[in-house]
C-alpha cells in the first residue's frame, strides 16, 4: 500500500516520472484509435464477398462520417452494372479517366468495354499495391497516379497567380490546349465540392483549363442530385449553385446503385429531408459540359459574380439594384428598349429569354433563370458598363473568395483517406 501510495503522490507532483510518461503516452494511443462502426463491420463479415476484403482496408474507411469528400466501390455486381451503363456513351477519341478507383473493381470492368487506354488518378497510397499488380497484368493499358484529380482547379489557380505548370504536370500527355476535346470522367461523389470545382473551373480557367469539356459518370447521393437539378431554380428560386449548374451541364440519371456499396458510410441524418431512395440508393448521372455558355469567357467571372447571393436575392428589386451600378439604367428595363451603342457582342439575342413588362418593384424573384441571364447579359452590354465599378470590385473579391474556398476545404473532411482520421466531421457512434 505505501509503495502504490508514494508512485500516486510522485505521479502527480512529479510529471516527468517515467511511468506518467508511459500513463499518458497510452492514454493518448487509446484516444486516437479510430472508432469503427459496428454497424459497417457486421455487413461486411456477414456477406461473403467482403471477408477477405476488411483486412485490406483502411480502418478510416469502417468509419461513418457526416459528409465524406472520397467513397470507394466494394462491389463486384454493381461494378459490372455502372460500366455496362456507361459503355455506350466511350467512344475511342475521348481519353477515358476514373477517379479514386480504390481496389480497381470499376477500373477491370471498364477495360473490358473500353479497348484505348484508362488513365487512374487515386488520392491515397493504400491502394497502389493493387494497381501495381494489375499495371503487370495489363501492360501499357492503364496509367496509374497518385494525385488530387478533384482538386485540380486549385492547381489551376496557382498556375495563373504565378505561371507555373501544375496542371500539366497533374494530366501529363492527358493534357490539351483543346477546350473543346471532350474527356469522360467516372467516379463516385458523395458531396458537391467537385462540382464547386468545377464550376470554378469554368469560370475562372476556360481558356487555360487544359482539360476540356467534362463528360461526367458521377456516383452521387440522390439529394445532392435533386439539390442541383432543382426546377424552383428555373422559374425564379434564387439559389447559386444550381443556377450555375444548370447554366453550364446538361444532366441525367443513369442507374440508381445500393448505397451499402461504397465506403465510408455516412450518417442518416433525421433532419434531412429525405425518401427511401435517398436513404438507401445513389444514383448514378451523366453531367455534360455544356458546348455553349450563356456568354463568352471572358465575361464568365462576370457572371458568377452577378449570381452571387450577395449581388442579389429572391426578393431584391432588379432596377434599384442594378441603378446602384450604373444610375438612370432602369429606362432601359422599363421601355424595353437598349442604348443604341450597346456591346453587340455581349447583347441579348433572339435565342434569348424577353423580359416581362419591367417596373422598379419587379423582383429577381418575379423572373426565370433565362430571364436572369437577359438582365445580365443587357447590364454589361451598356456603354455605361466598362465605367461603372461592377467589374473592379467583382476583380477585388477574387482573392477573398478563393481564400474563403480554402478555408472552406480546410474545415470540411478530407478529401485524402489518409485525413479521414483527423476529421472533425466523423460520427463517432452507431445509434
Amino acid at each position: 500500500m505505501l509503495r502504490n501510495f508514494i508512485v500516486r503522490f510522485a505521479s502527480r507532483n512529479n510529471p516527468i516520472l517515467p511511468c506518467s510518461r508511459l500513463y499518458a503516452t497510452n492514454k493518448q494511443k487509446i484516444e486516437k484509435e479510430p472508432k469503427l462502426s459496428a454497424d459497417v463491420i457486421n455487413y461486411l463479415e456477414n456477406d461473403s464477398q467482403y471477408k477477405r476484403l476488411i483486412e485490406k482496408l483502411p480502418k478510416s474507411l469502417l468509419r461513418k462520417y457526416k459528409t465524406p469528400e472520397s467513397m470507394y466501390l466494394i462491389n463486384k455486381k454493381t461494378a459490372k452494372e455502372i460500366a455496362k451503363s456507361i459503355a455506350s456513351y466511350l467512344d475511342e477519341d475521348s481519353p477515358l479517366v476514373e477517379v479514386n478507383p480504390g481496389f480497381g473493381l470499376l477500373s477491370e470492368e471498364l477495360l473490358k468495354c473500353h479497348t484505348k487506354h484508362l488513365y487512374l488518378y487515386e488520392t491515397s497510397t493504400h491502394f497502389s499495391e493493387h494497381f501495381q499488380a494489375l499495371q503487370n497484368k495489363l501492360g501499357q493499358r492503364i496509367t496509374y497516379k497518385v494525385a488530387d484529380f478533384f482538386g485540380m482547379w486549385k492547381l489551376a489557380f496557382m498556375d495563373k497567380m504565378d505561371g507555373g505548370n501544375r496542371i500539366k504536370e497533374l494530366l501529363g500527355d492527358l493534357a490539351s490546349g483543346d477546350n473543346r476535346r471532350i474527356i469522360k470522367i467516372v467516379g463516385a461523389m458523395p458531396g458537391l465540392s467537385f462540382v464547386k470545382h468545377l464550376i470554378q473551373n469554368i469560370v475562372f480557367h476556360y481558356d487555360t483549363n487544359q482539360l476540356g469539356r467534362p463528360d461526367l459518370f458521377i456516383t452521387m447521393p440522390s439529394h445532392h442530385y435533386d439539390f442541383l437539378t432543382d426546377n424552383g431554380v428555373l422559374m425564379g428560386k434564387h439559389k447559386s449553385i444550381p443556377a450555375l449548374f444548370q447554366m453550364f451541364f446538361d444532366h441525367k440519371i443513369l442507374i440508381k446503385v445500393p448505397k451499402v456499396h461504397y465506403l465510408p458510410w455516412t450518417h442518416s441524418s433525421s433532419s434531412k429531408k429525405g425518401s427511401l431512395i435517398s436513404e438507401y440508393c445513389m444514383y448514378l448521372v451523366n453531367i455534360t459540359q455544356k458546348e455553349t455558355l450563356p456568354c463568352p469567357p471572358e465575361y464568365l467571372p462576370l457572371l458568377w459574380y452577378f449570381f452571387k447571393p450577395h449581388t442579389f436575392s429572391k426578393s431584391t428589386r432588379v432596377i434599384p439594384m442594378l441603378e446602384q451600378w450604373i444610375p438612370g439604367c432602369g429606362v432601359w428595363l422599363i421601355t424595353g428598349q437598349d442604348p443604341p451603342d450597346s456591346n453587340k457582342a455581349i447583347s441579348p439575342t433572339k435565342d434569348d429569354a424577353p423580359l416581362p413588362h419591367m417596373t422598379i418593384f419587379t423582383e429577381f424573384g418575379d423572373l426565370s433563370l433565362k430571364q436572369k441571364i437577359t438582365v445580365f447579359k443587357k447590364f454589361v452590354s451598356w456603354p455605361e458598363f466598362e465605367q461603372c465599378p461592377f467589374r473592379v470590385t467583382m476583380e477585388n473579391n477574387l482573392p477573398k473568395s478563393f481564400t474563403q474556398i480554402e478555408d472552406e476545404e480546410k474545415a470540411r473532411i478530407g478529401t485524402h483517406i489518409d485525413d479521414l482520421d483527423h476529421s472533425d466531421s466523423e460520427i463517432d457512434s452507431d445509434k
